[in-house]
């Protein structure tokens, strides 16, 4: 290392900077990468079987995000279209709803498109669910989501902005997308 980049160490680290020369890199490619972050993130994060325990964000999601770090959080679903600006905020307006399904199921439509830097990236992918409330009653969507990922100074990345737009769709137009488990309920659409 050179002499200006040793003082510029010094100096970053005397204001309790990290230089981007010296932070853990994110992976780029592979399970921890920004795409498979956002395939996982809806196809397991957000699905919900009958039976399954309460719905707990923090629990469930939490690893993807830094729960009281600022961000950017819309889903056109969500309560009253709110905005969240933090994830326990976004998860917590999140929490009442999903306790209420009987399941939520999800699949992937669109494949995920990623374009990933050093520090930030951008992801978006189409899913659709298969949303069944307590009392029978199915909603279908077909959504799309686009989330900002950025790289903590340990190698990981985590979610800083998030929209999400859906559409309303019937149960049949979303099923050869939903995995097979679901081939049986299919056509159960309570009128989707």
């Amino acid at each position: 290392m050179n002499i200006r980049m040793q003082f510029a160490s010094v100096v970053l680290a005397a204001l309790g900077v990290t230089p981007a020369f010296a932070q853990s890199a994110c992976p780029s490619k592979g399970p921890d990468a920004p795409a498979e972050l956002h395939r996982v993130w809806i196809l397991e994060g957000w699905n919900r079987t009958e039976g399954d325990p309460r719905f707990a964000f923090a629990e469930k999601l939490g690893r993807y995000y830094e729960l009281d770090a600022p961000g950017v959080y819309y889903d056109d679903l969500a309560p009253g279209q709110k905005t969240a600006y933090t994830p326990a905020e976004y998860g917590k307006m999140w929490e009442g709803p999903f306790n209420s399904m009987r399941s939520a199921k999800h699949g992937i439509s669109d494949k995920v498109n990623a374009i990933v830097g050093d520090r930030v990236a951008s992801t978006t992918l189409e899913f659709v669910a298969r949303l069944e409330g307590q009392d029978g009653k199915v909603f279908a969507i077909f959504d799309r989501s686009q989330l900002g990922w950025e790289c903590l100074e340990k190698g990981r990345w985590v979610i800083r902005h998030e929209h999400n737009s859906s559409r309303e769709a019937t149960v049949d137009e979303i099923a050869e997308f939903l995995p097979a488990a679901l081939e049986g309920v299919a056509g159960k659409s309570g009128g989707n």
